[in-house]
């Protein structure tokens, strides 16, 4: 009867601690607007909006940085920046050792072809010789295995 009590008495508290009275959240609208703006000063930058040209009449994905950023200054800084940049270099150095486990684990799928070959010489002197000459045995063995 006491352990009743007791286990109603915790689905109680349970039951209990599941509800709540707060109300439901709703996410508030953002306070920008959902696209980029592109009129007044935003119309002549190169990616304002989607399909935008430059002056020059070259789409903004085509054109490089160094056409993009035209001060020979900031060029060379930029170019500084990259030639020292060691998060790129390990970058490129993952995306190099992955490819080449890719090809180490890819390279379990093609057929493997092995061979060995061995060679023995024996010499057995006049003395022990059964036939009372020394005897030269040669014996040559090779294996090709394919899997």
């Amino acid at each position: 009867m006491r352990t009743a009590v007791r286990a109603a008495a915790v689905a109680a508290a349970f039951f209990a601690a599941g509800c709540t009275l707060a109300p439901r959240y709703e996410r508030p609208a953002a306070p920008v607007s959902g696209a980029f703006p592109a009129d007044g000063v935003y119309a002549a930058q190169p990616g304002a909006a989607p399909g935008a040209r430059s002056a020059n009449g070259q789409a903004a994905v085509d054109i490089g940085w160094r056409e993009f950023f035209v001060d020979p200054r900031l060029q060379r800084l930029i170019e500084i920046a990259l030639k020292n940049n060691r998060d790129l270099r390990v970058s490129v150095l993952n995306v190099e050792a992955s490819r080449a486990q890719y090809q180490i684990t890819r390279a379990g799928l093609f057929p493997t072809l092995s061979g060995t070959g061995t060679g023995t010489i024996q010499r057995t002197p006049a003395g022990v010789s059964i036939t009372g000459q020394p005897l030269i045995s040669r014996t040559y063995n090779v294996g090709v295995s394919a899997s």
